[in-house]
């Protein structure tokens, strides 16, 4: 609750957030900092920290969060939370809070973005809309934002066959573009619509850099189909290379004012694609790579794997089922499902079918 409190206040974002929970000790201690904390923890000027504390003392926190969490068909994670998702959570500035409506765990497992132009070209929408679907049939969770154009393609490509994952730049409440409507619909149905914004929050022009900043966290990597040279998917792109995504882009006619981004992306060393097939072969090469341990996981030490991670581990030198994973370990089906997503993001166990999985050897 408290660190859900603290992403309301104005002027504190993620880093000094987690700034002031580790000097203070608490998200509890950091919510209620006093107006010197606030200065000597951050070196916020007096007139922001007041504004702080005053937003504080108007907030009725405890009724606030109760209203909130009776919102029909609205989850809300917090970093604290194990389903908070993994890869988001290691990029520099993750949210605190984010809003979902949906299958949450869809993006647990190998992901990948498709952004581009909103004023896409019928080829550029051909090529999303391919990509998304060929993507998902793969077992891809298909990450965009829901804006129109190539988002729009790459999610209804990717309701065709699999999962899809839109971030909004809006509250989860706030119907934008109006336009998607229903496809907002068919992705909270068959996929997940995600937020770091609160109800009611409209599309502010500030808010969608910090969407796109979560679409690249969500990712393995991320493909720009078309862009100009100054669309936001470039920006999308160059927040991937920071977070240490992968980039791919679909190359274009050189006259072709939509080319001219993902051409410049490839001319500074993204991966070019010819089509799905290609993403998929960076992926399969990628988990060749030696794969990691468990060190430091929460309850393990020096890389042996203890705890529920460890038992699951040990019985699946044969292929086995969660519910058979449930009553050999004693845990209950839904930790199974949570321990197994993390060993999976760490490339230590495969699922070969529905609901049944083997350790990778």
């Amino acid at each position: 609750m408290y660190l859900w409190g603290l992403s309301l206040l104005p002027y504190l974002g993620s880093i000094r957030i987690k700034r002031l929970v580790h000097a203070l000790g608490s998200e509890s201690a950091a919510f209620h900092a006093t107006q010197r904390q606030l200065q000597t923890t951050l070196g916020m000027n007096s007139n922001h920290a007041r504004a702080i504390i005053d937003a504080r003392s108007a907030m009725d926190i405890e009724k606030k969060w109760h209203d909130l969490n009776a919102t029909e068909g609205m989850e809300i994670v917090t970093w604290l939370d194990t389903d908070y998702p993994y890869r988001l959570q290691q990029i520099a500035d993750p949210p605190p809070v984010i809003y979902c409506q949906g299958d949450l765990a869809c993006v647990q497992g190998p992901t990948v973005a498709i952004v581009g132009r909103r004023r896409a070209s019928n080829r550029g929408l051909g090529w999303a809309r391919r990509l998304g679907r060929e993507l998902a049939q793969a077992g891809l969770t298909v990450v965009s934002g829901l804006a129109l154009g190539i988002d729009t393609a790459a999610h209804e490509g990717s309701l065709m066959t699999g999962k899809t994952a839109a971030v909004l730049g809006t509250g989860l409440d706030v119907n934008y573009p109006k336009r998607n409507r229903q496809l907002a619909k068919d992705i909270a149905h068959s996929g997940v619509l995600i937020t770091p914004f609160p109800p009611g929050t409209p599309p502010l022009r500030g808010n969608f850099p910090a969407r796109n900043r979560v679409i690249s966290g969500l990712s393995v990597g991320v493909i720009v189909v078309e862009a100009g040279k100054r669309s936001g998917a470039l920006i999308t792109a160059s927040m991937a290379l920071d977070q240490d995504r992968d980039v791919y882009a679909v190359p274009g006619d050189p006259l072709d004012s939509g080319a001219a981004g993902p051409n410049r992306l490839i001319q500074e060393g993204a991966k070019l694609i010819r089509g799905a097939e290609d993403v998929l072969d960076e992926m399969r090469l990628a988990r060749q790579l030696p794969l990691p341990t468990l060190e430091g996981f929460p309850g393990e030490e020096a890389g042996k794997a203890v705890g529920p991670l460890g038992d699951l581990l040990s019985h699946l030198g044969e292929p086995l089922h969660v519910d058979e994973l449930a009553l050999r370990t004693g845990l209950s089906v839904s930790k199974v499902n949570s321990s197994l997503l993390r060993l999976q993001l760490i490339g230590l166990v495969e699922e070969l079918s529905a609901g049944v999985f083997q350790r990778v050897s």
